[in-house]
């Protein structure tokens, strides 16, 4: 008898431990807005300041710092406006997708698509050129592995690739520009690299996207 519940416990608790583990994995993986629905973020490439607040479709992105990105907020799928101080531009936003509203240095607004992701055996890599600057790359911060060719400017490219810690740079012609510390890019993740000029210096920073269902 004793060796029955010993044994009816290690059952019970290995489902639990089951459980506990699909939940997290859910919780990773799974979208937590409605069906159907469409994301949109704010990254502020303006030095200067932070932006007080975005607004679009009635709900409101507050307090982004100079060279941060805010998380995605959720829509409806529309046309809207998006408004950021005296500035706005249209956005049509379509079912399932991704877009990054760019504030540049000059207050104009840049609407760039983000690649919609969910393998959850890789990490995403997004590289964003947010300069004025064309043909720079990512690799590795050793140069060694070219991971996203040269882009031009204000333009986006992405890759997946295997869960692994390493640092990148960004470079230009053959040389480092900027590189990052290291980073965990974790599977079934997306971690978002911004190049952007600080004011005639070039910074790479890098962001785990989020979505932020609360707003």
């Amino acid at each position: 008898m004793q060796l029955s519940i010993k044994s009816a416990v290690a059952v019970v608790f290995s489902l639990l431990v089951s459980m506990v583990a699909q939940a997290g994995e859910d919780a990773l993986y799974a979208a937590e807005a409605p069906d159907g629905a469409t994301f949109i973020r704010v990254v502020n490439a303006d030095i200067s300041g932070s932006i007080p607040q975005a607004s679009i479709g009635g709900k409101a992105i507050k307090d982004i710092a100079p060279m941060d990105a805010s998380p995605y907020i959720y829509l409806p799928v529309g046309t809207y406006k998006l408004s950021v101080g005296e500035r706005s531009a249209p956005v049509t936003m379509e079912k399932d997708r991704f877009y990054t509203a760019v504030v540049l240095a000059s207050g104009e607004l840049e609407i760039l698509q983000d690649k919609t992701f969910k393998n959850p055996r890789k990490a995403l890599v997004s590289f964003y050129n947010l300069t004025d600057e064309g043909g720079i790359g990512l690799k590795t911060s050793d140069g060694k592995v070219a991971v996203i060719d040269p882009l031009e400017a204000l333009s986006v490219a992405n890759r997946e690739i295997n869960a692994v810690k390493l640092s990148l740079g960004a470079f230009s012609g053959g040389e480092a520009i900027a590189q990052t510390p290291l980073v965990n890019l974790q599977r079934g993740k997306v971690f978002s690299f911004f190049m952007i000029d600080a004011g005639g210096s070039l910074r790479l920073l890098v962001a785990e996207n989020r979505v932020d269902t609360s707003v």
